[in-house]
């Protein structure tokens, strides 16, 4: 089963994805787009795939990814947007980086499934402990052999006797390598490569021709076919490991994006499509500016080509591209003829990322195109470690929760809208009742431990809107937005219900809080929310603990 986060605020629409998701692949779990609900989904951390609306009610498409991909056990999750045509474009809510596949509303069942398979089982390696390789051979011998050499080098191996025996283990266990036997009854070597090369689910899959005899034709009906090298009968231990080496490193300099061609020319089209080999990637060609425009709305490309030799408009076209991406993220590659060098540097200025003048030669394109490919793959790394890093800025490690310095510049951010709004904001403070008796008599480590417990309810309890934190030490807090004081009253009586009723550890401890509540307009100005919560604490406690007070007669 896959495990899949579904992020949605609408009732109507979770109940879409249970009802069409019932008895699938995919084990389903349902969020909203709140951040303790986010937060949450983060503590689980298990997830593979993630489906998340668009435009969220409660934070944006960014924020919801950064949260979850600053967690390393969640980064390489498969994240899959949910929109519609009629809405504005996803790049005005989504890092580019951070979308693998759109789902278009409205959509059926089959499409639904559709979408999320095809979106995870496009990085399948992700699951993997080990890599896996095919061999495909009619003599057992040469499997057996084979098959020992790549165990030696770490892979799991499957077999295939004959061709069609392969194409069909390939699209079930997508390997990392293929090994393919030219002369073999039902479908040769040779038919092998070209029938994998026409599956879109598997022809990114490098397969490496065997043969007893390779001379040039060999390798013009091998390359042709599809096949990325050669192995010569009998095959030695060292040459496949050096093969196996190599294919690695391209690998690591390959892509399994989309690229997507603005052109008119087949001649070109057909030259870039074999130039692009190398990449492993998914190519959309579109003729019209308009066809381009149309395909940047539903899917995000890695690559887009332009050819801009036929057009009048050269340095508008990439400009108006660059503008309809909203991002620096896709690598724009401008084709022009001889006669357009003294537009190249304009070129760059309005969007292009790279400029290429006709004719060209394919390995300069090539590495023009991989040094592009490093650098994004450099930018994402980069990406990353900020985004962890930001993490550990905001988050508080031991529980989960949002830190104190989270917290200043939330409040700050949550009372610039109340004001602007005239909305409500309500403030509650938390403390651990007698938490300095537990960590006396039953050490820090128990200590700890109450502190994450009583977390986990705030997060589980809180309402959808709330932003719990922790404040510092055993004290906590809840910013509730739009919510009045009544409201953020109910929430917080159950939150501490529930804290009172949990056994912790084997000690059976039932931890109390006690908590004060301020709310503006009601009972507060702006800037004296906290004091007048910690107010409204200190007579909770002076009253006898495990109870919610806010300064009613102030309203």
């Amino acid at each position: 089963m896959i495990k899949t986060a579904i992020i949605e605020d609408s009732q109507a629409l979770t109940s879409v994805y249970k009802t069409f998701l019932k008895d699938s692949e995919f084990d389903v779990s349902v969020f909203s787009s709140t951040l303790s609900d986010i937060n949450r989904l983060v503590r689980e951390n298990y997830f593979k795939l993630i489906v998340c609306p668009c435009f969220p009610k409660f934070q944006t498409g960014s924020q919801i990814a950064q949260t979850i991909k600053s967690d390393p056990k969640l980064f390489n999750a498969v994240f899959v947007v949910c929109t519609s045509m009629k809405q504005e474009n996803v790049k005005s809510e989504w890092e580019l980086r951070d979308i693998d596949a759109i789902l278009l509303k409205p959509f059926d069942q089959q499409r639904l499934i559709q979408t999320l398979v095809k979106a995870y089982h496009s990085r399948p390696h992700l699951d993997r402990k080990m890599p896996i390789a095919l061999v495909i051979d009619d003599s057992k011998a040469v499997r057996n052999t084979l098959s020992s050499y790549l165990e030696e080098l770490n892979f799991d191996v499957k077999t295939a006797g004959d061709g069609m025996q392969g194409l069909n283990l390939a699209s079930e266990y997508h390997p990392d390598l293929i090994l393919v036997d030219v002369e073999m009854p039902v479908m040769d070597g040779f038919e092998f490569c070209r029938n994998l090369s026409k599956d879109p689910e598997i022809k990114h899959i490098p397969a490496i021709v065997v043969s007893g005899t390779i001379d040039e034709v060999q390798f013009r009906k091998g390359f042709k076919a599809g096949a990325i090298d050669f192995l010569e009968k009998p095959v030695s231990q060292h040459a496949l490991a050096a093969i196996v080496e190599s294919v690695a490193i391209r690998e690591k300099t390959s892509s399994s994006g989309t690229t997507v061609i603005l052109t008119q020319d087949n001649t070109l089209c057909a030259i870039l499509r074999k130039t692009l080999n190398f990449l492993n990637s998914s190519i959309q060609v579109c003729s019209t500016l308009d066809e381009l425009e149309t395909c940047l709305c539903v899917s995000i490309p890695d690559i887009i080509i332009l050819d801009l030799s036929d057009k009048e408009d050269k340095l508008n076209i990439c400009m108006h591209v660059r503008e309809n991406l909203k991002s620096d993220s896709p690598v724009i590659i401008a084709i022009a003829d001889e006669t357009d060098t003294d537009i190249m540097f304009q070129c760059f200025r309005y969007g292009a990322t790279e400029f290429i003048i006709k004719p060209f030669g394919r390995d300069e394109v090539k590495a023009r195109i991989e040094n592009h490919i490093k650098l994004k793959k450099l930018q994402d790394e980069l990406v990353q470690k900020n985004r962890i890093l930001e993490s550990l800025a905001y988050k508080d490690k031991l529980t989960g929760l949002m830190n104190r310095r989270y917290f200043d510049k939330a409040l700050k951010d949550q009372i610039s809208k109340a004001e602007t709004n005239g909305t409500s904001l309500s403030f509650l403070m938390i403390d651990l009742d007698n938490f300095k008796l537990i960590n006396d008599q039953y050490g820090h480590d128990i200590g700890d431990m109450v502190l994450k417990e009583i977390a986990a309810i705030i997060i589980d309890n809180v309402s959808s809107n709330a932003i719990p934190c922790r404040y510092g030490g055993e004290e906590f807090c809840i910013i509730y937005p739009e919510t009045s004081l009544v409201e953020a009253i109910k929430n917080s009586e159950k939150i501490k219900r529930f804290c009172s009723g949990k056994t912790i550890s084997a000690h059976k401890i039932h931890q109390t809080i006690s908590g004060g509540i301020s709310s503006y307009p009601e009972t507060s100005r702006p800037e004296t929310l906290v004091a007048d919560a910690d107010v409204c604490l200190y007579k909770a406690k002076a009253s006898g603990k495990n109870k919610i007070i806010a300064n009613l007669e102030a309203i």
